[in-house]
């Protein structure tokens, strides 16, 4: 049945990986925690045949090129960066989410096919907010959304609304759809979008790294996305 699958999915997904993911940006850089998590799609494409898919070579290359490409946005390009990596508290937090968000993108086939996408996203979040609300207890949360600013719980509700509600119904229509391991390669995506909006909201500029890390995330799901098997 997909009881199994699905408690799994509520509590690597809904409850581990976002208390993993914050308590790993409070004791290291954003940048690190990007750079870890940015395994998850790669992981997830490689266990994908645990799950009953079957992996292609060109969708390997096509997740590796993706991930190379997603390293080089993040970073900047900064080599330097990347080879003075030390893995500390934080860090291995940020491994621990990794591995957690991996569980649900792998658990999620086996319950896409069985219970509908909306319904498993409910169940998933819904969950979730029940358990972080009851861990997070100690820290007064409804003290702290009195006291907090509008921009504040504007960032709060467009997190809730759009990383969980919409990203997380889209991304499960799209495992149903075309299957976890091509789904998850478009993860790398995230970076390269982020750069781009930092560029017309915020006003920053992109390297030469970034653009061709870029190019490289897109070629990388190009690669993933024509040699899947559905």
């Amino acid at each position: 049945g997909a009881v199994l699958p699905l408690a799994v999915m509520v509590v690597s997904g809904g409850v581990l990986y976002p208390w993993l993911f914050l308590a790993a940006l409070a004791r290291t850089s954003a940048a690190n925690t990007s750079l870890l998590i940015a395994l998850n799609p790669i992981v997830t494409l490689l266990l994908s045949p645990l799950v009953g898919e079957r992996l292609v070579r060109t969708q390997v290359l096509g997740a590796s090129l993706a991930f190379a490409g997603a390293v080089l946005v993040i970073s900047r390009g900064n080599v330097v960066e990347l080879l003075a990596l030390r893995i500390d508290t934080g860090d291995l937090l940020a491994l621990a989410a990794a591995a957690c968000w991996a569980t649900f993108n792998l658990t999620s086939r086996l319950v896409v096919d069985r219970l509908p996408a909306s319904s498993v996203n409910l169940a998933v979040y819904a969950g979730g907010a029940v358990a972080l609300g009851l861990l997070g207890l100690a820290d007064g949360p409804v003290v702290q959304l009195e006291h907090a600013t509008a921009s504040a719980v504007g960032a709060v509700v467009a997190m809730a609304v759009l990383s969980s509600v919409v990203a997380g119904q889209l991304f499960l229509t799209g495992v149903r759809d075309a299957g976890v391991g091509r789904a998850v390669v478009f993860i790398y995506l995230v970076p390269v979008l982020t750069a781009i909006m930092s560029v017309a909201v915020l006003g920053e500029q992109l390297s030469g790294a970034q653009l061709a890390g870029g190019a490289a995330v897109l070629a990388g799901l190009l690669l993933t996305t024509r040699s899947g098997s559905r």
